[in-house]
């Protein structure tokens, strides 16, 4: 049995793993299926990229960020008309779930993620969002730093291959003409940057369940998630 704080979060699952290793399509499905408020924590830093690159500031430059960021609010909406979409994110009141994904903000993302400050104001915004319903909450952290008693801890990898066929299917899908070697020179940028970064690196979240997705389907890596969480919610009943 877990102590009572730990089961103050008994339904929140955490979703967390490299860049391709397919979070965000099995996290919306998830949350859709059980009925979960659904956290990309990814898109929240890609939004403060955005502003950064809107306002030329070096990305570099995190106390500069940081002061820009006091001009802005950022707000999820857990009921996005699209489903594809599922969340939408909005800086102040400007819909950005789009502008968020393009080429630029994903080449700069990593380098403004490592930021310490950058982190320390999003991992608080994100417990903040995770106390106020159950939640599925996906990226890199969210297991280890975010939310480390949350009832059902997941880590998706895959081989490289994969995921680079994967990120090239997600640009596609943003109507963005990817270059294969490109994207994986991207992802393996990624996986240096966030997993020797000081502050929140990815990693392994204690307990977490690891699943690697190679070679398997979307609705093979659904089910065996569904699995996991219904097992850990009898279990701490």
């Amino acid at each position: 049995m877990k102590n009572m704080e730990s089961k103050t979060n008994k339904n929140i699952i955490t979703i967390d793993g490299p860049a391709g290793s397919g979070k965000s399509t099995i996290a919306k499905l998830i949350a859709k299926d059980i009925g979960l408020n659904y956290i990309d924590t990814g898109a929240m830093y890609r939004a403060i990229t955005l502003i950064a690159l809107e306002n030329n500031i070096d990305l570099e430059d995190e106390q500069s960020i940081l002061k820009k960021m006091e001009d802005y609010t950022i707000r999820l909406d857990y009921n996005a008309s699209d489903p594809d979409k599922y969340t939408n994110i909005y800086l102040n009141d400007r819909d950005v779930t789009m502008d968020i994904r393009s080429k630029e903000v994903g080449e700069a993302v990593s380098i403004v993620s490592k930021l310490s400050g950058v982190r320390k104001f999003l991992v608080s915004l994100q417990r903040k969002l995770s106390s106020e319903k159950a939640c599925v909450l996906e990226g890199r952290d969210t297991g280890s730093v975010v939310c480390p008693d949350a009832l059902c801890k997941i880590y998706l990898t895959a081989n490289i291959d994969e995921r680079v066929e994967r990120r090239k299917k997600q640009l596609n899908d943003y109507k963005q003409n990817p270059d294969i070697r490109q994207i994986k020179e991207e992802i393996e940028s990624r996986d240096k940057i966030d997993s020797t970064r000081k502050d929140s690196p990815l990693i392994v979240p204690e307990n977490a369940h690891i699943v690697d997705t190679t070679g398997m389907s979307v609705e093979q890596v659904f089910n065996k998630i569904k699995d996991i969480y219904y097992k850990e919610l009898e279990y701490n009943k």
